[in-house]
């Protein structure tokens, strides 16, 4: 019998020590990840996306936000027509230059784009991530200094993964802009979580372990994260992008936020067997057509 307790015991601490080196990791990847530096992110797109094309040349004006904690936001704004702008959010881990592919399609429209750091990337001070929390609010005090600069402006707003997450959380502050492009989103943030952990064949459960080690070190709580709440009364008009084939955040995140939103004036296109963040990459000329029919639709 005292052998019986002693392998129970075991297994007990042996369950213990890997649930919380697996959290310590994850919680870890959620909050302080691994982040691309401008020059990975240059490379990329003009090697890998093709889309850096003539940015160089286009007329280009540095600006800094600094926020209600008094934390300092970086981007840059490329004026085209000040009647029309777009501010666009990047993803984990990423910088501005991520959205330099969308800027080029908003260009194409004839919108001034604004792209910017999200809190602790890029050349911003380190900071945690907390996966859209903080971020949805800078994102406000980002529109807040954009509507300053143009203040006859229609705006509109466009995030790619956690970007997406952002700009669907900064809903529920009852933005002042005309439209959102909400592309490979996560709606609930577990649920993503639960979609890793399969990924590395752990149960499900694991995310609360790893929930409760990112309260502790990181001081928010994982499970706090839905974006899909702010759609519950939205009425300004949203496109939902995803790809089919993204493994990581799964496409029925996007389904699930377009049946939830109040607002009739939605749309979701799937794009088939494309990777998560890649529907522009698929096919840049349809991507645009699909944003430039929903401006067109809802007379923006």
């Amino acid at each position: 019998m005292m052998t019986f307790l002693i392998v129970i015991l075991c297994l007990i601490v042996v369950f213990l020590v890997y649930a919380i080196v697996l959290s310590l990791k994850m919680s870890a990847s959620l909050s302080v990840p691994t982040y691309k530096t401008y020059e990975f992110t240059i490379q990329r797109s003009k090697e890998e996306e093709h889309s850096w094309g003539d940015l160089d040349s286009y007329e280009k004006e540095p600006f800094e936000v600094k926020l209600r904690d008094g934390y300092v936001l970086h981007g840059d704004i490329y004026p085209l027509d000040p009647k029309k702008v777009v501010i666009i959010s990047h993803g984990h881990g990423d910088n501005k230059y991520t959205g330099v592919r969308f800027l080029q399609t908003f260009r194409h429209l004839g919108y001034t784009t604004v792209i910017y750091d999200l809190r602790g990337h890029g050349h911003n001070a380190p900071y945690v991530c907390t996966m859209g929390l903080n971020e949805s609010r800078d994102l406000m005090e980002v529109l807040e200094a954009v509507k300053r600069r143009f203040p006859r402006a229609v705006i509109g707003l466009h995030g790619l993964s956690m970007g997406c997450a952002t700009t669907v959380m900064a809903l529920k502050y009852k933005p002042d802009v005309k439209f959102v492009v909400a592309d490979c989103g996560y709606g609930i943030l577990q649920k993503l979580c639960e979609n890793v952990l399969k990924g590395i064949k752990q149960p499900k459960e694991m995310f609360y372990p790893v929930n409760w080690m990112n309260r502790l070190r990181y001081g928010y709580s994982a499970s706090r994260v839905n974006p899909i709440d702010s759609l519950v009364d939205n009425e300004i008009p949203i496109c939902f992008i995803h790809g089919t084939g993204d493994e990581l955040i799964d496409y029925h995140q996007s389904e699930w936020m377009y049946d939830l939103n109040k607002g009739s004036q939605k749309e979701l296109h799937l794009i088939p067997d494309t990777a998560h963040a890649q529907s522009w990459n698929h096919d840049p000329e349809e991507y645009e057509r699909i944003i430039a029919e929903f401006l067109r639709k809802n007379g923006i």
